[in-house]
């Protein structure tokens, strides 16, 4: 199902759980509430993730000499979750 801005509706609860996470949700964080949601999970989630920051919605953090990583929105991610909401 896509709605107006062409969104799945996985990528439409990613974006909103990075949101949430304020750029301190690393991948295990968001897999960890994306778990609790009721949301199709096939793309795999780091594929929907891998395919929002090509697309411009989102950015990944990788801490310097650290597996970690953090997801954060780019602005055009902020202006399209803004739209669906």
């Amino acid at each position: 199902m896509k709605n107006s801005t062409q969104l799945t509706q996985l990528e439409l609860v990613l974006l909103k759980l990075v949101a949430k996470g304020q750029g301190n949700f690393s991948w295990y964080e968001l897999a960890n509430s994306l778990s609790r949601l009721d949301v199709p999970r096939e793309p795999d989630m780091m594929v929907v993730l891998k395919n929002m920051v090509a697309k411009g919605l989102v950015i990944r953090h990788i801490q310097t000499g650290s597996p970690r990583d953090s997801w954060d929105l780019t602005p055009i991610g902020t202006n399209i979750l803004m739209e669906c909401e």
